[in-house]
């Protein structure tokens, strides 16, 4: 089992140290009930029973504290590991370029992070005690052949026949299981568009209806379906287990018995047979949790081998507050398709031409899938581009200065994250800060306290004046603004045309404004017009 293998792998030199202490408490419960069987159909002397009680008294103390040091050895061992695996996740996904970021996608990085983990740990203290019960099973039925060989013989007979019967019903659930899984995936997916597009389907209640009726609710179907047809195999291999271990029993107490000359044999035989039933029926019950950690290790491990393939040298922040511009961007037949799930071509970009000089301030225009935004993150270098070349201050960008070269950058996306900190920027001045909020209009809504913004729970409007305040912060050389004055007021938009941008120049910025707004063109220095994917012509603004 891959579970059951990931976790003592992980136990390196310790495996051997885990595995013992694990067997030891099935192997003296076992013994245990010997004592047990042995005493209960013992007529001796009394003195006798005294000392059996002494013995019985050390072996219930020992399964206890042997159980206790397992699992708080499991304890460790998957607190451990759940810590390097989160922070490797995290750590490969630093060094993902954003086309390989947006083909794994976010939900299958956090249903890793959150559902496969959280069954990981959820599972890791089932081990030790299926450990135990197959290793007091084990003792028990060693113990049945030390008091009789033909009942040794018709255990195992019986125990190897529920054991292929419930193994072949476990497999057949565990595939089942791996398809629920996948259909779970393919909900949260649609799920998301429910949530994240929570005010477009309130608006248009024919695309709410069709997501519900037509995805949401076959696929929530689909996954009930594949988790009791995977229930329904488990409790099926759990009954045939029953029907074998009713049936040992039977032969043990009415058949047995007939062929031995020893009348106590069937009654301790039939006693350890008892006192195992709770052992089966835990190890029955243990072996879907099983199942479902080894779909989740496998899903791990094809997440690791995905971000593995995609993964690039990891982002260098020294590298980046060293990028300056004294010259400019030059870009030359820059092109990138888009690739659909199916393999198919999807948009393109280009080739395009294009040349920003130091302290300029450019727009940029087009009509909504025109290429704006993929231009934009083609020219950040946030997308590869299949063809063409990117120059800064004539020198190519190439793999070796590529994180350099994104350091020049600082970018509010139309769909942009607002962190709640100042990540990255080391020093902050607070009288310069509490200038910007006030400047933003912001000082009686938010305020910087304990390293972090009092709150992001603004309109969208004032949520992107404190994106741009962080902007500022950054200090970079090129600023570039995707539709940022689209949720302003008309007093804001006009401040942000004539006063802001005009003010970012002053200041030596190089500005690239993504817009609509074509009274406010003669603030720019060129104006870029882009059709299709395509640039198609460059004119002057002022």
């Amino acid at each position: 089992m891959k579970f059951i293998k990931l976790l003592f792998a992980e136990a390196g030199d310790d495996r051997l140290k885990l595995l013992l202490i694990s067997i030891l408490p099935g192997i003296v419960m076992a013994v245990v009930i010997a004592l047990v069987t042995t005493v209960s159909n013992n007529d001796s002397a009394q003195n006798l029973h005294i000392v059996a009680l002494g013995f019985f008294t050390l072996g219930c103390a020992t399964v206890l504290f042997t159980m206790n040091r397992a699992l708080n050895a499991m304890t460790m061992l998957v607190s451990g590991f759940l810590d390097r695996k989160r922070l490797a996740i995290a750590q490969q996904v630093r060094g993902l370029n954003l086309t390989s970021f947006e083909r794994i996608g976010s939900t299958r990085i956090n249903e890793a992070v959150g559902r496969d983990l959280q069954t990981i740990d959820e599972t890791a203290p089932a081990v030790v005690a299926l450990i135990f019960f197959v290793m007091q099973l084990v003792a028990s039925a060693l113990y049945i052949g030390y008091l009789s060989i033909l009942a040794f013989a018709v255990t195992l007979i019986f125990l190897g026949a529920a054991t292929y019967f419930y193994r072949r019903s476990y497999v057949d659930a565990e595939e089942l299981w791996k398809e629920a899984t996948a259909s779970e995936s393919a909900f949260r997916v649609s799920l998301d568009h429910l949530l994240a597009g929570f005010r477009e389907v309130k608006l248009n209640t024919g695309r709410g209806e069709d997501l519900f009726v037509n995805h949401i609710v076959p696929r929530s179907h689909s996954v009930e379906k594949l988790k009791v047809a995977s229930g329904r195999g488990f409790n099926r291999g759990q009954t045939l287990s029953d029907v074998f271990f009713y049936a040992l029993m039977g032969a043990i107490v009415f058949a047995i018995p007939h062929y031995l000359s020893d009348t106590s044999i069937p009654g301790k035989i039939t006693l350890v047979i008892v006192f195992s039933s709770g052992a089966i029926g835990s190890i029955i019950r243990t072996l879907p949790m099983v199942a479902r950690a080894n779909v989740a290790v496998e899903n791990l491990e094809r997440l690791d081998q995905d971000l593995a393939t995609a993964r690039g040298a990891l982002p260098d922040s020294g590298a980046q507050r060293e990028a300056r511009l004294a010259e400019g961007l030059n870009a030359r037949a820059l092109t990138y398709s888009y690739v659909d799930p199916a393999g198919g071509p999807g948009f393109a970009i280009g080739p395009c031409d294009f040349d920003l000089a130091a302290g300029e301030t450019v727009f940029i225009v087009g009509g909504n899938g025109s290429g704006k935004s993929t231009f934009i993150k083609l020219l950040t270098a946030l997308y590869e581009p299949d063809g063409g070349v990117l120059r800064w201050d004539g020198r190519p960008v190439s793999a070796a200065n590529v994180e350099a070269y994104r350091g020049l950058f600082t970018v509010i996306f139309s769909d942009f994250h607002l962190f709640d900190r100042l990540y990255g920027i080391e020093e902050v001045d607070p009288d310069q800060l509490q200038r910007l909020l006030k400047e933003m209009r912001l000082e009686d809504k938010v305020s910087f306290e304990g390293g972090r913004f009092s709150t992001t729970d603004l309109s969208s409007g004032q949520r992107k004046r404190l994106a741009m305040i962080v902007a500022r912060l950054e200090n970079r050389p090129i600023c570039i603004f995707d539709e940022w004055a689209a949720d302003q007021d008309p007093d804001f938009r006009k401040y942000y045309y004539e006063t802001l941008l005009p003010q970012l120049k002053a200041e030596g910025r190089t500005v690239i404004a993504i817009t609509h707004d074509d009274r406010y063109f003669h603030v720019a220095d060129k104006i870029v017009w882009m059709e299709e994917g395509r640039i198609v012509r460059v004119g002057r603004g002022a």
